[in-house]
């Protein structure tokens, strides 16, 4: 059986957060992961513009905050694990106990991250709605294109169950399949599956019942529905039926149409990522 043996908490300017450290104890759990927080803060860039170079001691004070910036998100990561019970340990060390770490990188952008995810099972990130920032949306962006892994998104709460009634958002496509795909270690632990079409959602390729079929042969309780659109959007209708279900968890591909025409005119995955109640872990 696959599994989840390590997890990354990534923060991006961002101060660690109580959810996200319960979302991935939840998971590490299950699979005595080991989690590391990795806090991103990003350099100031020596040239501001052309023929513009920024002063030495701005640039020195900028450095400086960053620094303490990290220092603080280590020690409030540090006390999330001291009050939750998770003994403070690094990758090498042998354990069949969940375990937490700690890194700090540094650089001009989110794909930092994203590259670093590269060597991680799975990433944890919450949305951040209450802070005058998209660092959340971008650290995720990075994380989907450039890791090649999939990311748990959280909201502002973690169910008390995580992963033992889970809804596919299946739509037939390529990042569809690989969603399930990445997703087994979840399904092969779940209680219930119901894989879901959206009328008028589907791309070319095999349906929610083909998958569901092929679910089944793994020993999988499944099964799937059709469901239509709820006032004309997709991402709607698969909240609103994981809603009612009860589902700790959804699976989707996530911009099976480019990432452009989704900040241009919207779309599900779009919808999902900033409005999700439940996690849902997403794959490219």
């Amino acid at each position: 059986m696959s599994e989840i043996n390590t997890i990354l908490l990534p923060f991006n300017n961002l101060q660690p957060a109580a959810v996200t450290v319960d979302a991935a104890h939840r998971v590490a759990a299950r699979f005595q992961s080991y989690i590391e927080g990795a806090y991103y803060r990003q350099l100031m860039p020596i040239i501001a513009g052309e023929g513009i170079t920024l002063p030495g001691d701005y640039l020195a004070e900028f450095e400086e905050e960053g620094r303490l910036q990290a220092e603080r998100a280590a020690s409030t990561f540090k006390l999330l694990l001291e009050e939750r019970g998770i003994p403070f340990g690094t990758l090498e060390e042998f354990s069949s106990i969940t375990r937490a770490g700690w890194s700090e990188m540094a650089g001009t952008g989110p794909a930092g991250i994203g590259e670093y995810a590269r060597l991680f099972d799975l990433s944890v990130v919450a949305r951040n709605k209450s802070e005058a920032t998209t660092d959340w949306k971008a650290t995720i962006e990075a994380i989907l294109f450039e890791s090649g892994r999939p990311v748990l998104v959280i909201g502002d709460r973690v169910p008390d169950s995580l992963g033992h009634r889970i809804v596919i958002a299946w739509n037939g496509s390529t990042e569809a399949a690989r969603s399930v795909l990445v997703g087994m270690p979840f399904l092969a632990l779940s209680d219930e599956i119901v894989v879901v079409e959206v009328e008028g959602g589907m791309v070319s390729g095999p349906t929610a019942a083909q998958v569901t079929g092929h679910l089944t042969q793994k020993g999988l309780v499944v099964r799937s529905e059709t469901i239509t659109k709820r006032d004309g959007s997709i991402g709607g209708a698969v909240l609103e039926f994981a809603e009612t279900w009860n589902a700790d968890l959804l699976i989707k591909g996530a911009f099976t149409h480019s990432r452009l025409r989704q900040l241009i005119f919207g779309g599900a995955t779009r919808e999902i990522l900033e409005g999700a109640p439940i996690p849902t872990l997403f794959c490219h």
